[in-house]
């Protein structure tokens, strides 16, 4: 059975020793500070994955801003995510479609 289907946002912000960072909100309550590399990354990783270019099936990221992870499994209709941030964990299930979203938001 696959997660629900839940909203994410990316939004730009600034730390103080680290400079500009992209924040990833997951679910109602993790926070994943990524630096832009990261960012970049991520988003090159979604989208090879959704355009059937990369025969992975796990994403993995530990953002060195954060203590946390994001952590991505490839299937067939989409992409289940796990984030963890502390103690807090949310579980999403994103469509191909939203798969793209993110991947844009995260490069934009």
């Amino acid at each position: 059975m696959n997660a629900p289907e839940a909203v994410f946002s990316v939004e730009p912000v600034v730390h103080r020793a680290l400079g500009p960072l992209r924040r990833l909100r997951v679910g109602d309550f993790v926070d994943l500070r990524l630096t832009p590399q990261e960012a970049s990354t991520l988003a090159l990783a979604l989208h090879a994955v959704r355009e059937g270019r990369s025969a992975e099936r796990q994403l993995f990221l530990s953002p060195i801003a954060s203590d946390g992870h994001f952590n991505g499994i490839v299937g067939p209709d989409g992409l289940t995510i796990t984030c963890v941030q502390g103690q807090q964990q949310a579980d999403v299930w994103l469509d191909w479609g939203s798969v793209e979203s993110l991947a844009l938001a995260l490069a934009a």
